[in-house]
């Protein structure tokens, strides 16, 4: 009785209950900051809007998201009490966290929005569970891909979070392959030959012959398939995107996410809040300089093949291929799952790897200049 008088009087704390026990490392402190949002009076417009207040708050990851959606329609079954002033909007508008909430939201990092900006979420929590369990199929459908490569199937269980086709450390090797080195800048560095020959003109060394220093031209964009039957792959892609950017010694690198296809914009970031038309990306590409990557199933993980997605995949690579002369596709499943399937016919309108090492140098030779090589080493 005393168990049932306690979770009527602190709200949430079976969910809380619940999602420390499936994982999530929630603390005391993290419980009171949602009191104290909810006592503020944040969250309680109506039950999504508590749902955002406590993801916000509680979520770090996009797996731990799923997690939340879950176990929040499992156990907020009812419609939760909410006070009967006040509307999205002007909660919206009005939200002004405290200092506790505002530092707490500093400390989650990139993942999280600020609660200024809070809106509802675009697909409903019934929703968002239901593709949970789709992913779940694809993951299914990954293992059983992975199953005809018995070092990939050891690495899979193993106790580390390397993504052992490619680790970080080859990632890091492979980009720093991908280079344009030019001479730019000022002169600071000793040219010998020159020195020589001056020398030898005057017979006398009076100063030396500098030169500028070499510097990576490459601009990569990495565009990122994200969401749907990506999920699975969520992890190697981040992991290709801190690779590129903290350890590929490259000129530049941008990351963009998409769903399935670009087709009017791409994101710059995974909750495609910041948004960039198609046409502002396609015109700052550099031929000279610029290699684009596209990370995607391409429909391959699902094993279907869909017409109109072909269609706007070729679409956009048509205009790429105006603006760009590198440009290489990686695909997280294994070659013979592509066959009959959409990412098939992607295949035959530009380079595209697997997810190993092997095919991850093939990709970075493509996005050197040294595609027809690379596509005949891999049999494209």
């Amino acid at each position: 009785m005393k168990i049932e008088a306690l979770h009527e009087e602190l709200p949430l704390l079976e969910l809380f209950t619940q999602l420390r026990e499936a994982g999530l490392p929630l603390g005391i402190d993290e419980y009171r900051l949602v009191l104290t949002a909810l006592q503020e009076g944040f969250g309680t417009t109506d039950q999504e809007a508590l749902a955002e207040l406590c993801r916000t708050l509680w979520v770090k990851s996009q797996d731990e998201e799923h997690l939340f959606n879950y176990h929040f329609q499992q156990v907020i079954t009812e419609p939760y009490p909410v006070k009967p002033s006040g509307t999205r909007q002007e909660e919206k508008t009005t939200f002004s966290p405290s200092p506790e909430v505002q530092q707490a939201l500093e400390n989650q990092g990139n993942y999280s929005s600020d609660l200024t900006n809070t809106t509802p979420a675009t697909v409903p929590v019934s929703s968002e569970l239901m593709e949970v369990q789709d992913e779940m199929q694809v993951a299914e459908a990954v293992q059983i891909t992975t199953q005809n490569n018995e070092e990939m199937t050891v690495n899979r269980f193993t106790e580390t979070d390397e993504y052992f086709p490619v680790t970080r450390r080859q990632m890091k090797q492979s980009w720093r392959h991908l280079r344009r080195m030019v001479r730019q800048g000022l002169p600071t560095e000793l040219d010998i030959q020159a020195t020589i020959e001056q020398v030898v003109r005057q017979g006398v060394l009076l100063e030396p012959v500098l030169m500028p220093s070499r510097v990576n031209r490459t601009e990569l964009l990495l565009l990122i398939d994200h969401k749907g039957s990506m999920v699975p792959f969520h992890a190697l892609s981040q992991r290709l995107a801190q690779t590129a950017l903290r350890g590929g010694r490259l000129g530049k690198a941008s990351i963009y996410y998409f769903h399935n296809c670009p087709t009017k914009y791409l994101y710059h970031d995974q909750t495609r809040q910041k948004a960039e038309s198609v046409t502002d990306f396609l015109a700052k590409l550099r031929p000279e300089r610029s290699a684009v990557l596209i990370f995607s199933d391409g429909g391959a993980a699902r094993g279907g093949f869909s017409l109109e997605r072909l269609e706007l995949t070729q679409k956009f690579l048509d205009q790429l291929k105006q603006r760009s002369r590198y440009i290489a596709w990686l695909n997280p499943m294994a070659t013979e799952r592509w066959f009959g399937t959409t990412a098939g016919e992607i295949a035959r309108l530009v380079p595209m790897f697997e997810v190993s090492r092997q095919g991850f140098d093939g990709a970075i030779d493509v996005l050197r200049g040294r595609g027809i090589n690379a596509q005949l080493r891999h049999g494209l």
